[in-house]
């Protein structure tokens, strides 16, 4: 529980404070964008990711709700989804405190393949490109970098959910 709270704490309380912090300026100067940064793990969760994914869930449900409430000011919320970006992620990663032993042979099939695709990962400029364009262009909801995260956006959207689940799967490692 500990672990779990915080992790919300970073991923969607942090949020929760930074516009608390931001909203009274943008609104009394009639104007502004908050960009949120979620992740492809925000519409598509994978395994052994759940906390991670459900926190983003929850930045998602959050931002699109904002947006409603705060047009009237002029003020935009936007979200950001990267996929997996070359980083230090794999390595600086909270690890879980308790692991159930019986799903041993699966995390660590998946813990490889998280690592082995953040390695071979797009570097952050990527991302930080479509912060920028989340922030200062047009207005949309969700910004996803080009590459995989975009194709992950569309998929979801447009396939039906039993291939995507299967890819999904086969990209870390599982049957």
């Amino acid at each position: 529980m500990v672990e779990a709270q915080q992790l919300f704490d970073t991923n969607l309380f942090g949020v929760l404070r930074m516009v608390k912090a931001v909203l009274p300026y943008m609104r009394s100067q009639r104007s502004g964008r908050i960009v949120n940064i979620s992740s492809v793990l925000g519409f598509l969760p994978a395994p052994y990711m759940a906390l991670y994914s459900a926190s983003k869930h929850a930045v998602e449900g959050f931002s699109e709700t904002l947006d409603h409430e705060v047009r009237q000011f002029g003020i935009r919320v936007s979200l950001v989804e990267p996929s997996f970006t070359k980083t230090n992620l794999d390595a600086n990663a909270p690890q879980t405190a308790e692991r159930i032993a019986e799903y041993g042979k699966e995390f660590q099939m998946v813990s490889q393949a998280i690592r082995k695709n953040v390695q071979q990962a797009p570097d952050p400029i990527g991302v930080a490109r479509t912060i920028t364009a989340a922030a200062l262009g047009a207005w949309r909801m969700r910004h996803t970098p080009k590459g995989e995260a975009s194709l992950l956006a569309k998929l979801r959207r447009f396939m039906p959910a039993g291939p995507v689940e299967k890819g999904l799967r086969k990209t870390f490692g599982l049957a």
